[in-house]
């Protein structure tokens, strides 16, 4: 026989699973937004450096 409870311990079970699914969607919107905000934003910054380095690679590799 089945357990009556278990099927209430599976919705709080889901319940749960579902409320922390949301908590980490919240936490990783406000992340992507610290890192996209304002005019010189850290993601930005960061591939502003990866163009200036690729540039200085490709003339280091041009030169004779």
């Amino acid at each position: 026989m089945r357990d009556p409870g278990s099927h209430r311990r599976s919705m709080a079970r889901r319940s749960m699973i579902g409320q922390s699914m949301v908590e980490y969607l919240i936490v990783l919107m406000f992340f992507v937004l610290a890192l996209t905000a304002g005019p010189h934003s850290p993601l930005e910054r960061l591939f502003e450096a990866f163009g200036d380095r690729y540039e200085r690679f490709t003339h280091a590799m041009s030169m004779p």
